[in-house]
């Protein structure tokens, strides 16, 4: 037997542990391609943060007591009286940002670099759906911690979903557990996290599947890379590593110096009649919250939030250029630079009082994100001369 055929053949662990051979095929020897760089670690970055909140938000459920008043006095009980039940908490909480902070990064850079190209619509279709599974765990997360703020959020959502033509109504008034907030909507809330928290689990698990079956996606945007310019993924533990660090030393300072970063104190026992007029939802979900301000009602709101969610899934089909990556394509790299940027200050203004320029900011944010998605992006992807896209994948470090 040569050398290749010895590499090749299973060791002893993997013929009696099918969990290593599970690990040797799609881990260590699987290729990659040889240019990824740190931005490309945010897909390991998502399963650790799952990992994280998984396994804490099981821990504070068993102390978590789903009743009008008990929701946040159980959380507030757990956190002062058992040892490190601050910990958990802050884990699953200040975990939710870390999340959110490396989703919202894998998404424009799958946008930026066309990762959603190249026979990868599936893979593309379901993280879509795996990041509106994601929003909805977390609104459900911050309304279950109680409080005014949190209730008046409810309230609100319950209104959008009964503006959903049909079955809304019926849903709604499950949802609350009756026509208002009462004390059968806390275990549905709880019920509903929990739920579609394991349901996230298993569409992850499709996304990596569909992911892993399509070609690789790569920054130069190459269909089919030449195989000479692919590595096996334990080459590139370095960078993982990199980024697994830099994940948490952040994770650790917000949650020593910061616990809570840009989350609203839902958590409390003030009284449910003072409820906001406005409540403000965690950083997260600000930027539907303004999509949902500028509908100007229940309907309008639900309407354009579900028509940014399918435009970003349509992107494989709005894409009319022959080239994938933006680093060949730069007015249009220049133009998804200018949606993150957008989406940025639709979020801070969708954070502010219905007062002064707020609401005209708003407006004039939300018509920027459908203009890119149904003029910009086909017509700049059609008219846009690329640049040459090498034959071989361009070998860089940055």
């Amino acid at each position: 037997m040569d050398k290749s055929e010895s590499e090749a053949a299973p060791g002893w662990l993997e013929t009696r542990l099918p969990l290593c051979a599970v690990w040797r095929t799609q881990w260590r020897d699987h290729l990659v391609p040889a240019n990824l760089t740190l931005v490309w670690s945010f897909g390991v970055l998502v399963a650790v943060a799952l990992g994280v909140l998984t396994l804490s938000g099981i821990w504070l459920g068993f102390a978590y007591v789903p009743t009008t008043q008990g929701a946040a006095l159980s959380i507030e009980r757990y956190t002062r009286a058992v040892n490190f039940g601050w910990l958990i908490r802050d884990l699953h909480r200040d975990g939710a940002t870390m999340l959110f902070g490396v989703v919202f990064i894998e998404l424009f850079r799958g946008i930026y670099y066309g990762s959603y190209r190249n026979r990868r619509e599936l893979a593309w279709i379901i993280e879509v759906v795996r990041f509106f599974a994601f929003l909805a765990v977390g609104f459900f997360g911050f309304a279950m911690t109680g409080g005014a703020v949190a209730d008046a959020a409810v309230t609100i959502m319950a209104a959008h979903i009964a503006a959903i033509p049909l079955f809304g109504s019926a849903l709604a008034h499950w949802f609350l557990g009756g026509f208002m907030v009462g004390s059968a909507t806390a275990p549905r809330l709880a019920m509903a996290h929990e739920t579609i928290g394991f349901l996230v689990l298993l569409i992850a698990l499709l996304g990596f599947m569909a992911s892993r079956a399509a070609p690789p996606a790569n920054p130069d945007g190459i269909a089919v890379p030449d195989p000479r310019d692919m590595v096996p993924q334990s080459a590139y533990a370095g960078k993982l590593f990199t980024a697994f660090m830099i994940f948490a030393l952040i994770f650790a300072v917000i949650v020593a110096f910061a616990p809570g970063l840009g989350q609203p104190a839902g958590m409390s026992l003030t009284s449910p009649m003072a409820m906001p007029v406005q409540p403000v939802p965690p950083w997260y979900l600000l930027g539907f919250h303004g999509l949902a301000r500028a509908g100007q009602s229940a309907g309008g709101g639900t309407l354009l939030t579900v028509a940014a969610l399918v435009l970003l899934g349509a992107l494989p089909w709005l894409d009319q250029g022959i080239v994938a990556s933006g680093r060949y394509r730069p007015l249009y790299a220049g133009f998804v630079i200018v949606l993150a940027i957008d989406w940025v200050v639709l979020s801070v203004a969708a954070a502010q009082p219905a007062t002064g320029i707020w609401p005209a900011v708003i407006d004039i944010a939300t018509i920027y994100v459908f203009v890119h998605f149904i003029v910009i992006t086909p017509l700049v992807t059609m008219l846009e001369r690329a640049h040459p896209v090498p034959a071989r994948i361009a070998r860089r470090t940055a």
